[in-house]
């Protein structure tokens, strides 16, 4: 996903899910170091991944986006609750993410 494809998307996905426009946005860059793993727990937040590359395997209830795993069907650009990153390269890698808080009230 494209950060240009995501900032389209988003307002489109929040009225979809019945927030309209309550709801803000936060540009997330982490760095892992070499095979570390992050776990991120965002049970009313969604991140979207930007960009993946190879080297990294994100995982949450919504699926996975493994580049390297030719046995998922669809890779799954869009996370929430439990989000599961690994990092299997043996250096620190840098990874993006637009995280979206929707606003209750």
């Amino acid at each position: 996903m494209t950060v240009a494809f995501a900032l389209d998307f988003i307002p489109r996905r929040m009225r979809e899910l019945g927030y309209e426009n309550n709801y803000i946005t936060r540009w997330r860059q982490l760095q892992l170091d070499g095979n570390q793993t992050l776990i991120i727990e965002a049970h009313n937040q969604y991140y979207y991944l930007i960009k993946p590359n190879l080297d990294f395997i994100v995982q949450s209830k919504f699926g996975v986006n493994d580049l390297t795993d030719t046995s998922i069907n669809e890779m799954q650009y869009e996370h929430r609750g439990k989000i599961t990153i690994k990092n299997k390269s043996n250096n620190p890698q840098l990874i993006q993410f637009i995280q979206v808080i929707p606003q209750h009230g």
